[in-house]
């Protein structure tokens, strides 16, 4: 005869193996998540490499030489330098910019052929906070997106399944109103949360950019209007992540399944997001054009100080475009159990 316990966490196990969307995210899609996240950072670490095997970056040479120069790095002639090499008459000076990948590229490599025998000086010619300028910059847009999109998406789920839950779908289908209608005064209501959301984590932002300035001593180079000016554009990210949301609740049964669907949706909104903080990531190379993705790479070109107004369009409008495509697909995917 069976314990009690047992006999509970057998028809407990049971009732999960019938349940396909917790077998998927339970078992399946951690089964696939580390082998990918392992996976895509060893082809982030390949294109690292790559890129700096094949990158010979450009040196300033003032005073006489006495050794020639690395093969892997060049004399600047007509090119702007990343760095300065100065020889001395009993030292070598090398000056670069810590906030530059390149310029410490060529700082290692220069080290590393001249370090011996010649006495080395090495200065950062970077003005104070630079570096952690740029590291806010690329992190911050980031941060922005994740926070919004988790604050977005739980709101967005319950506008689909809660009124059959609350047994409330009969009221809300009383009057001739189209289905989009009741979606879309649900979505401003996400929309409403979700510009709460964005806005708490705009001035975290900042205040936690200052507490971090002042705990390294170091100024942050960020005008705090870049911040304000990010700020649209991390609304728009999350509200796109919200309509993601919406269309993956749209088809299922249950707050429990919309639940897990619309997990798994803006976890891959969120891969795109980290798609924008790759190295050598940039607007040119063609993410300029992939979604979400080019919004996090547009914030971190305000943020460091460009004005890219085309670009902003273009993530702008994919966002929006994307966004009223998947509530247009929502009200089509919605079964008759929630707002049908």
């Amino acid at each position: 005869m069976q314990h009690p316990i047992v006999h509970v966490a057998h028809a407990e196990l049971r009732q999960v193996a019938r349940d396909v969307n917790t077998l998927l995210l339970t078992v399946l899609f951690p089964l696939f998540l580390f082998p990918g996240a392992v996976w895509g950072m060893t082809q982030v670490e390949s294109m690292r490499e790559g890129w700096e095997e094949g990158l010979r970056p450009r040196v300033t040479v003032e005073g006489d030489a006495r050794e020639p120069l690395p093969e892997n790095v060049v004399e600047a002639i007509d090119r702007p330098a990343v760095a300065r090499l100065t020889w001395r008459e009993s030292e070598v000076e090398i000056a670069y910019r810590a906030s530059d990948p390149e310029s410490v590229i060529a700082r290692d490599r220069l080290v590393d052929a001249l370090d011996d025998p010649w006495p080395l000086e090495v200065h950062d010619v970077a003005p104070p906070g630079e570096a952690l300028s740029v590291v806010v910059a690329r992190v911050v847009p980031l941060i922005l997106v994740v926070l919004s999109l988790f604050a977005s998406m739980y709101p967005a789920v319950e506008a689909v399944v809660a009124d059959r839950e609350r047994g409330t779908q009969e009221t809300s289908l009383s009057t001739a109103a189209p289905r989009w209608v009741f979606l879309a005064g649900k979505l401003v209501a996400v929309a409403a949360i979700t510009l709460f959301a964005v806005s708490a984590s705009v001035l975290s932002a900042a205040a936690t950019l200052v507490h971090v300035a002042v705990l390294v001593g170091a100024e942050i180079a960020l005008d705090p209007l870049r911040l304000l000016a990010i700020f649209p554009l991390a609304v728009l990210t999350a509200l796109y992540g919200a309509c993601v949301s919406l269309l993956a609740a749209a088809p299922t049964r249950s707050f429990k399944q919309a639940q897990n669907t619309a997990s798994a949706a803006v976890t891959a909104v969120m891969l795109l997001a980290l798609v924008g903080v790759l190295p050598r990531a940039e607007l040119g190379s063609g993410l300029g054009w992939l979604p979400v993705s080019n919004a996090v790479l547009v914030m971190r070109a305000w943020l460091e100080g460009e004005t890219p107004w085309a670009w902003t369009g273009v993530a702008a409008g994919e966002l929006l475009l994307l966004g009223v495509a998947s509530v247009w697909l929502a009200t089509r995917w919605l079964r008759p159990g929630s707002l049908a």
